[in-house]
């Protein structure tokens, strides 16, 4: 009887069996993000198999050359501990990469794994060499200039760093010699290898796909090395980058002169746009993507511009979008002035808007959710004309009630007083406008002692440059603009206002 119950209950468990086998495996579900040429935003959902996954570690070195990527290094590396603890739980394949740190691992189980894979079938050509550019970016303006190394210490800083590297006997043009002991290798489950040619056949023998990039530097290493974004896109492999995990080697003192923070974000939007999606360790860990703190950035001027279309520019940006836009070209021609502190310059501009609706739709956003601002241009007074009823009485108090509102954060003004647009058939009209304006927005402006900020469209194709007045060229439906700038800034006058 008993052996009759268990043959008539084989063919339900071996259903079951079945059942469960039919079952998806537990996947990860990511959020990818990529950029179209005008910098838009794509979202994009997923879901990864793990089995089908691999974590590539890149040059998580213990030192460094630079003192400043040193620290940063290890303000990131216990999150991104964390996430790799969480990946190889969730049965994701690690390999750590510290570029010609191997001598450090010979003989480990993690090592011997990546050497003793068989050679895949398919070897990319030239799978084991660096590659800096694929196709998708020869057009694509390559956003930083790093031909210094992009080394960010002060002088000073790097004199001192380097003493205490040549006093550990370390090479300080190459004092890395193992990967940095806060990331965890599990000898049971890991693998190490700095070669393109062993990592492909791990991810070819592991059926593996998906390859997320995590490590230092994106715009040298993580981009570049045989096992790097490049390779691991124009090969096949669907990578990604974890954005908020890496970092850049870039110097603020190098074109385009923005802080090393907004270097970072101009590089990892190139690699959304021309080389792969990225995601952030939050999809893996929860709460908020990683940020570093601010131990190593330096002081910088934040410059605001409000204004209208004259302001934001916009036929530049849809008709050239990865070329410097006007906030760019200000940012450039002012580092250029030895005595001024470098400067970030937040474009806050929009085509059709007028102060009024700047005050009433958007005031919060644009205004007070940016960083303090330490000098505002700004620039209004076309559209204000067309839309206000009785233009000379409310200009001038949309006006003051803009300027209250900055002035009570601290911030300097730098206004345009007048305008004048020569537009062959609008030639006269505006000329005459801009004889009314002008008085009453110089009356207003001065009322607070702040320098004055003029743009005037004339017809010209050179600029000429002095001490004090910087002009600025830059191309606007087939016109060449002159903006000047009035600034007359010493040191003095461009210190923060608190200090």
């Amino acid at each position: 009887m008993n052996s009759e119950v268990s043959q008539r209950f084989i063919p339900m468990r071996f259903t079951i069996l079945l059942f469960i086998l039919s079952l998806p495996a537990f996947s990860a579900n990511l959020t990818l993000q990529s950029r179209a040429p005008s910098g838009k935003a794509t979202l994009v959902q997923e879901s990864w198999l793990p089995s089908r996954t691999a974590i590539i570690v890149c040059d998580m070195w213990d030192l460094h050359t630079c003192k400043n990527a040193v620290t940063r290094e290890g303000e990131m590396a216990p999150r991104m501990n964390q996430v790799l603890t969480k990946a190889r739980q969730d049965g994701i394949l690690i390999i750590h990469a510290p570029s010609s740190c191997m001598a450090a691992y010979e003989g480990t189980p993690a090592r011997e794994r990546a050497k003793s894979t068989p050679t895949a079938t398919r070897l990319p050509d030239k799978i084991s060499d660096w590659c800096k550019q694929i196709p998708s970016e020869e057009r694509a303006i390559y956003p930083l200039d790093q031909s210094d190394g992009g080394n960010d210490d002060e002088p000073e800083k790097h004199a001192a760093w380097v003493k205490v590297l040549e006093g550990q006997g370390r090479n300080p043009k190459g004092p890395w010699l193992k990967q940095i002991d806060v990331l965890t290798i599990d000898q049971t489950q890991d693998a190490i290898s700095d070669s393109g040619v062993e990592i492909w056949n791990l991810l070819e023998s592991r059926n593996i796909d998906n390859v997320i990039l995590m490590g230092v530097h994106t715009n040298m290493c993580v981009a570049g090395r045989p096992f790097g974004l490049r390779q691991m896109a124009k090969n096949g492999k669907h990578v990604v980058l974890m954005r908020d995990m890496t970092d850049t080697m870039y110097n603020p003192a190098c074109w385009p002169f923005v802080s090393h923070t907004r270097g970072t974000e101009l590089f990892i939007q190139h690699v959304e746009k021309h080389i792969c999606p990225t995601i952030t360790s939050d999809q893996f860990l929860g709460g908020k993507p990683f940020t570093f703190s601010d131990a190593t950035a330096k002081n910088r001027l934040h410059i605001l511009l409000l204004g209208d279309s004259t302001t934001e520019a916009k036929i530049p940006r849809m008709s050239a979008p990865e070329a410097p836009q006007f906030e760019d070209m200000l940012r450039i021609l002012l580092a250029a002035q030895s005595t001024l502190p470098f400067c970030d310059v937040y474009n806050e501009g929009q085509s059709g808007e007028y102060i009024r609706r700047l005050l009433d739709t958007r005031y919060d956003k644009a205004v007070k959710r940016k960083p303090q601002a330490d000098y505002i241009f700004i620039r209004y007074g076309l559209n204000d004309m067309a839309r206000l009823k009785d233009w000379k009485t409310e200009f001038p108090k949309d006006f003051r009630e803009l300027l209250r509102s900055r002035r009570r954060n601290s911030s300097r003004f730098l206004t345009s007083p007048h305008v004048i647009w020569r537009n062959l058939k609008k030639a006269q009209t505006c000329s005459t406008t801009a004889a009314t304006y002008s008085p009453r927005s110089q009356r207003i402006s001065a009322r607070l002692p702040r320098p004055i900020f003029t743009l005037e469209p004339i017809q010209k194709s050179s600029c000429s440059i002095t001490d004090s007045t910087e002009s600025l060229a830059t191309c606007l439906a087939g016109r060449v603009i002159v903006i000047q700038i009035s600034l007359a800034m010493t040191s003095s006058q461009t210190k923060p206002p608190n200090g």
